[in-house]
């Protein structure tokens, strides 16, 4: 299978992986971005991803962006649906400054990581009663909250 990636701004760079091995790939700021403490900004990476069933495009943040700038990607992934490959639907990263300091994320920094996960559509049915007689306790785990 072959991912669709078209350069809507021509300084884009290609997403890549950085080993044979890495899960994701790794993807690029456009241009240089200033982001003050507290700011929220979306970092642009010029491309445009076609993705076909059943493979999805989901957006992570790379381990480091919090590490090295304070950096975190407000909504933890981005899910990158098939139709969003229109002339206007370039990749951008969201990104919140929890830092003291201002950020500077240089042009063709490494800022996300592209992954590409094989999902299924499985029919909705909706059911009339509970599918479980017993409760693990409502919220996170089997212990839950108490």
């Amino acid at each position: 299978m072959k991912i669709k990636v078209w350069k809507k701004d021509p300084r884009a760079k290609l997403l890549k992986k950085s080993t044979e091995q890495s899960v994701g790939y790794d993807l690029f700021a456009l241009e240089e971005v200033s982001i003050d403490p507290g700011e929220f900004t979306l970092i642009r990476t010029g491309l445009v991803i076609k993705t076909e069933p059943p493979y999805a495009l989901f957006i992570f943040p790379r381990s480091s962006l919090f590490k090295n700038k304070s950096l975190i990607m407000p909504n933890s992934a981005g899910i990158i649906d098939f139709d969003y490959c229109g002339e206007e639907d370039e990749i951008k990263i969201p990104v919140l400054n929890l830092g003291k300091e201002k950020v500077i994320v240089k042009a063709y920094e490494k800022i996300a990581q592209a992954v590409f996960i094989k999902i299924g559509n499985p029919e909705i049915e909706e059911i009339f009663t509970s599918p479980k007689s017993s409760s693990r306790g409502g919220f996170g785990s089997t212990g839950g909250w108490k």
